[in-house]
């Protein structure tokens, strides 16, 4: 690892806007002092003077503008969501491994929570490659759906799912996922969303031979892959590193769906 490499350097981004997507959902479009070259998938730690620093997956790239999505989970998160045009962020990255969005064939994006929001640069790099994508998005009800306007904004073929049945298919993302996979055969799934979702996900691609890529997001402190704190046994894949795109067969069998790490380094459960 070089400790040199450009990548630890902080670039410097000014808020142009705060967008409110739910209660507890919020997206913060960034203008960078210089661009930023990040792949779909790869996170950037975020770091506001004052705060801590947390790791966020951009939800839209365009050259010298950023857009980050962030759930008011904790202090940090919470700090950022609130911050107003003109505020100024720094930004460290991009860190870790992103989609392969080269394989052949159709794809199926499956965004729960903020996941949606993270996928649509995978989706846009497929639609510039003309491929033919599906994207359902899901949540409690339809006022926690997140970034469904934005992509009926750009024309993405999508499918909603909510628990209450306030919007689209009554019922949960994974039930509506195995309805549309009964329906129609598609070659590769992304997902990214609640853990205990994904696992659902990635245990039915694994059982119908589906190529199924996995976004995890762990507590990460280093991005470099030093300190253990993103760290999934048994098998000491480092989500910042490693991933934090898997293949769903890298990582079933493993704290995947169980257990991650708290800010202290203890081994908890995973609850969502």
């Amino acid at each position: 690892m070089n400790m040199f490499d450009k990548n630890h350097y902080y670039v410097e981004a000014k808020v142009l806007s705060n967008i409110r997507e739910t209660s507890r959902v919020n997206t913060l479009v960034l203008k960078l002092n210089k661009s930023m070259k990040i792949e779909p998938g790869q996170f950037l730690m975020v770091w506001k003077p004052g705060d801590g620093e947390i790791p966020i997956t951009p939800s839209l790239i365009q050259e010298d503008t950023v857009c980050l999505t962030i759930e008011k989970v904790g202090h940090t998160s919470n700090r950022l969501a609130s911050l107003s045009a003109g505020e100024k962020v720094f930004l460290r990255g991009p860190y870790g491994k992103g989609f392969n969005l080269e394989y052949l064939g159709k794809y199926l994006l499956v965004g729960g929570g903020t996941g949606a929001a993270s996928l649509t640069p995978a989706y846009l790099k497929l639609v510039e490659k003309n491929v033919k994508t599906l994207f359902l998005v899901g949540g409690r009800s339809n006022d926690n759906l997140v970034y469904v306007n934005k992509l009926i904004e750009l024309n993405a073929n999508i499918k909603i799912a909510t628990d209450d049945g306030s919007r689209g298919f009554h019922g949960t993302l994974p039930e509506l996922f195995e309805k549309v996979i009964a329906e129609e055969f598609f070659e590769n799934v992304l997902t990214i969303g609640p853990e205990k979702m994904m696992v659902k996900i990635a245990e039915e691609c694994y059982k119908k031979g589906i190529r199924c890529q996995v976004s995890l997001v762990r507590i990460v402190k280093c991005g470099i892959g030093f300190c253990g704190s993103c760290v999934l046994d048994p098998v000491g894949l480092r989500v910042c590193v490693d991933g934090p795109v898997f293949n769903a067969e890298e990582i079933l069998g493993t704290d995947f769906g169980s257990y991650m790490r708290d800010d202290a380094g203890k081994r908890v459960e995973v609850t969502l």
